[in-house]
Order: C-alpha cells, then sequence, then structure tokens
C-alpha cells in the first residue's frame, strides 16, 4: 500500500468516516479520474504504478481539501492547475471549447461556431496557433474575383477568430474608421440584406495601399510571358547554375497530391545581380503598411532586371501544378498558382538579406509567456516561385513557421531543417517578393489583402497592398497573439502575378514555446503548406 493509501486510511479511522469538516468544491466523480488501463496505450511515456499513484495522491486530496492549505503542495496545485489549462484548451473537460468549435467549422455550421468561439473569448482561453490556422482554414471565405466575400456568418466567424487570437493586446487594429493616408480605391461594399431589410455588413470598407507609384524602368513580365518574348533565343535545357535536389511523388506529399514536387537549387551566379554602385534607383527604403500591425513593404530590394531573371529561369525549368487529391482541400475555394520551388544559393541569400536587413526587425516578437527575443539570423532559403493568372487566389490563411531548409554540407543532401541542433533557426516574419506589378496585374486586383478587426464586433475591415516590382512586403508569423489573417487575392481578367514567398530566420535556442514543434512545416504539405501563398 503506498504512503498516500496510509494516511488515507488513517484519517479514516481517526475520524469514524471519512473527513468531511470542510466543504469540498470538487468531487472525485466531477474529476472524472481515469482508472490506470490494463495495457496503458502509453507506458513508453508513464509508467503505470506512477499513474496509479498519481491518480490515488489526486483521490486523496479531493477527499481531504484541508491537506491543500500546506505550503508543500504549493507545486502540485501550480502543476494541476496547468493540467487544467492543457485539458481546457485542447485534451478534453467533455467536449473541449476547441474540438466543439473544429466541429462546427468542419460541418459548416458557423452559428453554432461562433457561439462557442464567444465563449472561448469572454472566457479568456488562448488557443494554439495549429488551431487559429484550422479554423481559418474551415471558414474558406476566399473572397472572389469581383471583390465580394464568402459566406457572412463565415467571416464573423474569422473576426471572432482574430479577435481571440489578440485578446492579450485587446485593440483592434485599424479602429475607427478613419481614411488612412496613402491609400487609394477606397470601396464601402453593399452589405447583404436580410428578410427584415437590415444590413448584414460583413467588411467595413476596402483600402487598397500602394507603397509607390509606378516608376519608368519597369518591365511588363507577364506581357511577355503572353506575347512568347521572355527569351530572344528558345533556353537551354538543363537550364545553367540549376539542378534538381529534392523530388516528391504526388501521392507522398501531405496532403497526397495530383502532381509530383520537385525542390531545384541555384549555384552562385545564377541570377546575375546588379552592384550597388551600378542601380540606377534609390537604395531599399522602408515603407509601413497603414492599419496592419508590424507589415511594411521594402521598396527596390531587386532591379527589373533581376526580377525576369527569376522568371525566366523559373519559366524555362518549368511551374509545377498544384492541386490536392484528397481531405478537405479538395471542397476548398482556392484556386492553386503553379510554382517552382526553389532553393537560392548563398550568394544571391547573402544579397537579398543584406538589401532588408536595415529595415527589418533585430530579434523576434516576444509574446504573452514571455517566449521569442531571439536574434535575426537570415533568409529561408527555400523559394516559392508563384505564377497566379486571371481569378486566381490563395484563400484567406494564417501563416505558420518554417524551419532553415539547405543542403546537407556533406553529402549535398536536401534537408528540411538544415540548421544544428544548438543552433536551431525558425522562421518569424513572411517575405513576399513581388516580380511584377502595375503594368500586368489589372486595376486593384492581385493585392496581398490582409483581414483585421474593426471597432465594430462581427465586421473587419480589409486592407490591400498592391504589388510593386522588385518590393518585398514583410510581416510577423508563427505566434498565436497578433497572427494576421492575410489572402492572395484574386488577379483581374488578362492578367498575371508573380511573386516569391520565404520567411525571414531567427534563432530558437532557448526560447521555449518560441521554437516551433517538429510537425509544423512539413515538406510539400501538410500544416505548413497550408499557409505559403502570396
Amino acid at each position: 500500500m503506498g504512503k498516500n493509501q496510509q494516511n488515507k486510511k488513517r484519517k479514516r479511522n481517526n475520524n469514524g468516516t471519512t473527513a468531511q469538516t470542510h466543504p469540498v468544491a470538487v468531487t472525485t466523480t466531477q474529476l472524472q479520474l481515469p482508472s490506470p488501463p490494463s495495457e496503458p496505450a502509453y507506458a513508453s511515456l508513464i509508467d503505470g504504478d506512477d499513474l496509479e499513484c498519481t491518480v490515488n495522491v489526486l483521490e486523496t486530496l479531493v477527499e481531504f481539501p484541508e491537506e491543500l492549505g500546506d505550503k508543500k503542495y504549493k507545486d502540485l496545485k501550480r502543476r494541476v492547475h496547468e493540467l487544467y489549462r492543457v485539458l481546457a484548451e485542447g485534451a478534453g473537460i467533455g467536449a473541449s471549447l476547441t474540438s466543439k468549435i473544429s466541429a462546427a467549422l468542419q460541418d459548416y455550421r458557423f452559428t453554432d461556431a461562433l457561439i462557442y468561439l464567444f465563449e472561448m473569448y469572454e472566457r479568456r482561453l488562448p488557443p494554439k496557433l495549429g488551431a487559429l490556422q484550422r479554423w481559418v482554414r474551415e471558414c474558406d471565405a476566399t473572397s472572389a474575383a469581383d471583390g465580394s466575400h464568402g459566406d457572412p456568418e463565415a467571416m464573423r466567424c474569422l473576426d471572432m477568430i482574430l479577435r481571440i487570437a489578440n485578446m492579450s493586446t485587446e485593440k483592434a487594429a485599424g479602429a475607427g474608421g478613419e481614411k488612412v493616408l496613402g491609400t487609394s480605391g477606397v470601396a464601402e461594399l453593399d452589405p447583404a440584406m436580410d428578410a427584415k431589410g437590415k444590413g448584414k455588413e460583413v467588411i467595413k470598407k476596402m483600402e487598397v495601399f500602394r507603397a509607390r507609384e509606378p516608376v519608368e524602368g519597369e518591365i511588363r513580365i507577364w506581357e511577355m510571358m503572353q506575347k512568347g518574348t521572355l527569351f530572344d533565343t528558345p533556353p537551354p535545357t538543363p537550364y545553367p547554375n540549376f539542378r534538381p535536389v529534392h523530388h516528391v511523388l504526388a501521392a507522398d506529399r501531405k496532403p497526397p497530391n495530383l502532381y509530383d514536387s520537385t525542390v531545384y537549387a541555384s549555384s552562385p551566379s545564377a541570377i546575375s545581380l546588379t552592384p550597388a554602385s551600378q542601380r540606377l534607383r534609390q537604395p531599399p527604403r522602408k515603407v509601413d503598411v497603414p492599419g496592419v500591425p508590424g507589415a511594411f513593404v521594402v521598396l527596390d530590394v531587386f532591379t527589373p532586371e533581376e526580377c525576369l531573371q527569376i522568371v525566366r529561369a523559373a519559366e524555362a525549368i518549368g511551374f509545377e501544378k498544384d492541386e490536392a487529391a484528397s481531405g478537405s482541400a479538395v471542397m476548398k475555394n482556392s484556386i492553386l498558382a503553379r510554382n517552382f520551388v526553389w532553393l537560392a544559393d548563398e550568394d544571391f541569400l547573402a544579397h537579398f538579406y543584406n538589401q532588408i536587413l536595415p529595415f527589418v526587425p533585430a530579434s523576434a516578437p516576444i509574446n504573452v509567456d514571455g517566449n521569442g527575443g531571439g536574434k535575426v539570423r537570415g533568409i529561408n532559403a527555400r523559394f516559392r516561385v508563384y505564377q497566379y493568372t486571371e481569378n486566381q487566389l490563395y484563400r484567406p490563411h494564417i501563416d505558420g513557421a518554417w524551419p532553415a531548409a539547405g543542403l546537407h554540407p556533406e553529402t549535398g543532401e536536401y534537408m528540411h531543417d538544415s540548421s544544428p541542433a544548438h543552433d536551431p533557426l525558425w522562421s518569424r516574419y513572411t517575405l513576399l517578393v513581388y516580380l511584377n506589378g502595375e503594368g500586368d496585374i489589372p486595376d486593384d486586383t492581385g493585392c496581398t489583402t490582409f483581414f483585421l478587426p474593426s471597432d465594430k464586433m462581427g465586421v473587419m475591415e480589409a486592407r490591400s497592398v498592391r504589388p510593386v516590382q522588385g518590393a518585398v512586403l514583410c510581416f510577423p508569423h508563427g505566434d498565436t497573439t497578433g497572427s494576421l489573417l492575410h489572402e492572395g487575392s484574386a488577379v483581374g481578367p488578362n492578367g498575371g502575378k508573380l511573386v516569391i514567398r520565404t520567411d525571414l530566420l531567427y534563432e530558437a535556442q532557448g526560447y521555449g514555446q518560441f521554437k516551433p514543434p517538429a510537425s509544423v512545416g512539413v515538406v510539400q504539405g501538410g500544416k505548413g503548406e497550408e499557409g505559403i501563398g502570396g
């Protein structure tokens, strides 16, 4: 018999019955403590005898709550509170709010989901980033080519999801409805009317931000592609200074796809870079995106000629199709762009990094738990070059964190996570490189559009960033607090958008939850691939 069992028996003998001198706040039945299974499924993690002892201790304390007044139980009470929080957020206590919200959204029961989301908001229960990403995907409220949005109830769910993600700040970005300096194309969306004629507004207003108007010398790359003038002569095969380093069959991608995927690595000088002394434009400079916390644009990072070289390489080697073969992704509204996966060489990465380094945050954001703060270290070598044609878009999503991809220094093998165990690097900012701009993308289409809570609950604001050739859009990701919901909005008639998606890397060593789990950013699909469109 364990010591706690002996103490339990002794108390009963002393009192004649089970002690009831103090009210019992929580009964054993309420706790629903599990009995140890005959063959524990988790024996490799917790020994069966240890589990039984733990259950006996908890049962004893429930029956004799006066014991908890002793200081020796201080650490135990803290750990039990943490366990309760974990159960409340994801593991159970009846069906948890997290699982209820997920189930409701999967079944398109948006009204039910909204009720559960509001309860989570009122109880101040912070969900995990992965849960936020799943919920956003299930809402699937992609904007149409004409600027209209999805199911109003789904949009309201997205609004509440964002408010939950920002509970720690309690500040709605862009609240107040003011006209933002430097924006144009403001359009009030006509609200749908219900049976009583009342408005059902879901987007308060649309702002289109132009970091810079078109300047002389920009190259209409999409127009060249359509006219067949991208190359002066047929490109050589294989394309010089690019080689395949990783190939995944369609069936092996996560989730399974209809098409294979290949990663191509470049060698130094694959893209001829213009020295700073020979650049005709102004040096790179930073412009904040109004109303979008942490988002900014760095102009003139790449010259039009450099952008043209990148597109020529991708077109010559071949953009690959991307279409899920099974799972919920099959039913989603996104029309996925074709893509070219490029593992950039060190020379290109160094040039890119040096161009933007003066403008990016020197350290990663610190979250509400006090984790974060790692120093900026570089750019993720794994680039995804996307080609969006007319009406193609990427639905609203929240970006997750990625490890530092690269090649093994000895074998040359492609590594999804190439940083050493003692010095892990993970992404904390999204980088979108716009390879073409105004001349190729009609009107105010093809933007990167952010959705943010307004001053009115249930209504969001849409703030769009207009592509500028050679510019880089940068914004934070990889944390629940401050998560930015955004989409790659549809391209207009006869237009096309070319964009690179990659990440800014920060130190992750010693920052606890700052380092994402190993499942985040799985190669060629899965959790990490859900939020990489531009």
